[in-house]
């Protein structure tokens, strides 16, 4: 109602057909304001922001600065300018300081100019009220961002930023990239990042670290920010040994990280990051018959992270399974009446990773393992064939070694 109010005494004066009652509430007024209520943002920058109001044609009439911190709630503009009759139009536009400004459903960037217009309208307890106050939301501006390479490679770092002049990266998206493994904590709320048995701790909230056993305090606290945990990036890559090279543009830096020199050593180590496999996908199922083993990786050529390593069942004598490279083309299940097998990843013909025999309802028909009795296909083991159905995609390579 008061909105609809508004507008209608609004049109009357902006018409020029004045009643009584609009030439009572006629009246000239020098001051105009913006509230700006700050978005919760995290780790915002400190920065002065500035406000300008213009007339309706362009000019302007007056600006005013004020300043926001870390813990700023709202802020308001105050604009003294020459005498208007309520029902005036101006424009308002952020100069400096912020990276948006939010006026209804719109956004505005700096240099944006929002219209709006003064008027009267009836409060709750039936006075004539003025309405020359515009409310918008500000959106602060981040300390720069960061794109970040590991040895010249984009290093899946988006989110990555400085926060009071630390670069602080997305610990999982990049440490899973590199070939780490990452779990959260959520008992004691720690980001936990390990490789070949070693553990690093970032406690969120808290700068207290441990890297590899040693306690250390990062030079920024490890941090929770939309879901994500944001770890000190310096920290993290002197503890694998990688150093950074920074190049900065202003507005945002790029940092390469060289390799870690304890990242290759362990993936040098794994026997199938010696045999120069690749995937169409990011991952790779290599059989070795010999041992009558299934083992699935994670990664990339020559740096393939293990998931799973599993005993297996391989072809009778009268019907070997074949060797050579493959890839994983689609899922079926065979059914057999009493028993069957699935999920059945085939990978060539009538060749696939199954499950051994089972009955219909689930139970094991024959769960034999680790010998050669099948007609050429892979026998898993239900909860290993069922993970690996549920991870790889299709087009993964399967590697098939005597």
């Amino acid at each position: 109602m008061k909105k609809i109010i508004s507008m209608l005494l609004c049109a009357v004066l902006l018409s020029g057909t004045f009643t009584a009652f609009a030439d009572d509430l006629m009246t000239e007024t020098k001051s105009v304001s913006v509230t700006a209520t700050v978005s919760d943002t995290p780790y915002r920058k400190v920065s002065d922001i500035t406000f300008e109001i213009l007339s309706s044609d362009g000019e302007v009439l007056d600006s005013d600065t004020q300043h926001l911190d870390y813990n700023t709630k709202s802020l308001v503009f105050t604009f003294d300018i020459p005498e208007f009759t309520i029902g005036t139009s101006f424009k308002v536009r952020a100069t400096d300081g912020l990276d948006s400004v939010g006026y209804y459903e719109n956004i505005y960037h700096t240099g944006g100019e929002m219209t709006f217009p003064t008027y009267y309208y009836i409060d709750a307890n039936g006075n004539t009220v003025e309405s020359t106050d515009i409310a918008v939301t500000i959106y602060p501006l981040y300390d720069k961002t960061i794109n970040l390479y590991y040895n010249a490679n984009w290093a899946n770092a988006t989110g990555a930023r400085i926060i009071n002049g630390n670069a602080m990266i997305p610990a999982r998206a990049v440490a899973e990239f590199i070939g780490f493994n990452v779990r959260y904590d959520e008992d004691y709320n720690v980001e936990v990042i390990s490789l070949d048995g070693k553990d690093m701790y970032f406690n969120v909230g808290t700068a207290y670290t441990t890297i590899f056993g040693t306690d250390l305090f990062a030079p920024e606290p490890t941090v929770m920010i939309d879901g994500a945990v944001y770890i000190s990036l310096r920290t993290f890559a002197y503890a694998i040994g990688s150093e950074l090279e920074v190049k900065d543009y202003g507005t945002y830096m790029d940092i390469n990280m060289s390799e870690s020199d304890f990242v290759n050593d362990y993936f040098k180590r794994l026997p199938i990051n010696q045999m120069n496999i690749s995937s169409r996908t990011n991952y790779l199922v290599w059989v070795s018959l010999s041992e009558y083993k299934t083992r699935l990786y994670q990664g990339r050529i020559n740096q393939w992270k293990p998931i799973l390593d599993t005993t297996c069942a391989i072809g009778a004598p009268g019907t070997p399974t074949v060797t050579g490279s493959f890839e994983y083309n689609y899922k079926t299940r065979w059914d057999y009446g009493t028993y069957y097998v699935g999920p059945c990843l085939v990978f060539y013909r009538g060749y696939a990773l199954h499950s051994v025999l089972l009955y219909q309802n689930g139970t094991e028909y024959d769960g034999r393992v680790g010998m050669k009795l099948s007609h050429g296909c892979i026998r898993l083991k239900k909860k290993d064939i069922d993970f690996i159905a549920s991870t790889i995609p299709v087009g993964t390579k399967i590697y098939i070694t005597p």
